[in-house]
């Protein structure tokens, strides 16, 4: 799980980084609030907590709230789980790697590869060294490289990694609602356009505003991230919708039945599908179901 979670938790940080560090934020504080959530039924209660992928060590422990929801829980569920490590980290591999004899520099843009070419010099990289990877797959290793730069260590520091350990260590049930099959194949199989886009956002930003978001993040300011979310929609309007909108549909069957258990339970998910149109909370307000923010 621990090998899984790494390679998972910069994989979501590139999603974060297309939705969020697109737009501008200015964060503004909210005294007492989180980005947790409680859905409730008769009986049943299923704690939401969305998430970013950017988090240091000095941030733990989060907030009390959130840390007495996941202690009065019995069950913690997170996004996805991998059985077998080495299996994903060889489907990763092959999902990355050019196999019909395409490089970097046969499928991008000419002026998107001469881009690529300056801007991994001081990343300590050579554009050779990734010739044979997919553009998506480059994004994602640009993208954790200026992390690492920034003390960010996405496989190490994220919120999934410090309640699945937590988790564990309590003896709590711990459940998942998707494979990382999935997740894997919805960026292995974006069209090369979208994968050019893609690595081009990883080029442009250089994570300058990291703060402001961990400071929407902490504060619950979640009006604040559907801005800065619904800001970028206009440019990848179709990957929102695979990425948010198709799966809330899916989120909302295993809330229900996680509601009919009649215990509580603890759930992490992206901040992401808990903003914007058609969000999960929409969803579960829709079906008559008591939502809040704590």
């Amino acid at each position: 799980m621990r090998h899984y979670l790494r390679t998972r938790a910069v994989v979501l940080f590139a999603f974060f980084l297309l939705f969020v560090f697109s737009a501008p934020l200015y964060a503004q504080k909210q005294s007492g609030k989180s980005c947790l959530f409680k859905v409730t039924s008769s009986g049943g209660t299923v704690y939401l907590l969305g998430y970013v992928p950017l988090m240091k060590e000095s941030m733990y422990p989060l907030s009390g709230t959130i840390e007495r929801a996941f202690q009065r829980s019995s069950n913690v569920v997170f996004e996805a789980n991998d059985e077998s490590p080495a299996n994903t980290r060889k489907m990763i591999a092959h999902k990355s790697i050019f196999t019909d004899g395409n490089t970097l520099g046969k499928v991008l843009k000419p002026a998107t590869y001469e881009r690529l070419k300056e801007a991994v010099k001081p990343l300590g990289l050579n554009v050779v060294q990734l010739e044979m990877l997919k553009p998506w797959s480059v994004a994602i290793s640009i993208v954790e490289l200026k992390l690492n730069q920034l003390g960010f260590r996405p496989g190490e520091q994220g919120v999934e990694q410090y309640f699945y350990k937590k988790a564990v260590d309590m003896g709590k049930k711990i459940s998942y609602l998707e494979t990382v099959e999935w997740e894997i194949g919805f960026l292995s199989g974006l069209p090369m356009a979208q994968q050019e886009a893609f690595l081009n956002q990883s080029l442009d930003d250089d994570f300058s505003d990291v703060d402001e978001v961990m400071a929407a993040w902490e504060s619950g300011d979640i009006k604040k991230i559907e801005q800065m979310i619904s800001d970028s929609l206009q440019a990848y309007p179709e990957l929102y919708d695979t990425l948010f909108v198709y799966r809330n549909k899916r989120l909302v069957f295993h809330v229900d039945a996680l509601l009919a258990q009649k215990k509580a339970s603890f759930v992490i998910v992206k901040v992401g599908h808990l903003v914007g149109q058609g969000n999960l909370l929409e969803l579960l307000r829709r079906k008559g179901y008591v939502v809040e923010q704590m």
